[in-house]
C-alpha cells in the first residue's frame, strides 16, 4: 500500500454532496494503490452517505466520543491505523486532481509538499481573507510550509516519521501549520512542481 488518505468528517460541518464530490475525487486517481480511512467525530446522528459505488478501498468509523477540535484527533488515529507507507491528510471539502497521486508518488521522499488552489480566498498582505466565492482564488504553495500557507493535505510524509513524531501532537486550530514548520526543519522537504488539488 502506498498511500493512506485519512478523512475526518463532522456531522453538519460540509453538506453531503461535499463529501461525495470530495470522495469522488479520490476514486477517479490514475493511481490506485491507495485505501481511504473516514473517521467520524462521535456518534452519527444521521445515516452516512452511501459510498459503495466509488469502488475505494475504504473503512469507516465513528469515535465514541466528540473531540471537536479541528479533526486533528481524528487524523492521529489515522495515523495509528495506517497501513500506507505515505499518509495524506484529506478533508471532505478538499479536491484531488485525477492525477495527483501519480505525481506524489513519483518523488519518493520523506515529506513532499504540494501547492493547492483555495477557493473562495484573496489575500490581503499576508493574510487570507475568506469570501466563499468560487471566482476568489489563491495559490498555496506551502513555502514556507507556515499557517496562512499550508493546508493539511499539502503536506505528505512518510507514515513511519509521523509515528516516530508522536502523531499528529498539535491539537490547536492552526496545529498544521506548526507542526508542519517543524517538520520541514527537522526532513528536508521535496517539493512537487504539480498543483494536486483544491481546497473549497
Amino acid at each position: 500500500m502506498k498511500f493512506s488518505i485519512i478523512v475526518p468528517h463532522y456531522d453538519g460541518v460540509i453538506s453531503d454532496k461535499t463529501l461525495c464530490e470530495g470522495l469522488e475525487s479520490l476514486s477517479q486517481q490514475t493511481y490506485k494503490n491507495f485505501e481511504v480511512l473516514i473517521y467520524h467525530d462521535g456518534p452519527v446522528s444521521r445515516p452516512f452517505p452511501n459510498i459503495e459505488g466509488y469502488g475505494l478501498d475504504y473503512k469507516f468509523r465513528e469515535t465514541k466520543k466528540r473531540y471537536n477540535d479541528w479533526g486533528h484527533s481524528l487524523r492521529d488515529l489515522g495515523i495509528k491505523e495506517a497501513r500506507g507507507e505515505y499518509i495524506v491528510h484529506f478533508n471532505p471539502d478538499n479536491l484531488l486532481d485525477p492525477h495527483a497521486l501519480q505525481e506524489i508518488a513519483k518523488l519518493d521522499d520523506d515529506i513532499i509538499i504540494c501547492p493547492v488552489v483555495l477557493e473562495g480566498t484573496y489575500r490581503r498582505g499576508s493574510m487570507l481573507i475568506r469570501t466563499h466565492k468560487e471566482e476568489d482564488k489563491v495559490l498555496l504553495d506551502g513555502f514556507p510550509p507556515v499557517h496562512q500557507n499550508i493546508d493539511a493535505f499539502q503536506l505528505v510524509m512518510k507514515t513511519q516519521i509521523w509515528r516516530k513524531e508522536g502523531g499528529w501532537y498539535n491539537k490547536t486550530e492552526q496545529g498544521d501549520g506548526i507542526m508542519y514548520q517543524e517538520f520541514c526543519k527537522k526532513y528536508e522537504p521535496r517539493y512537487c512542481h504539480a498543483t494536486i488539488g483544491l481546497h473549497r
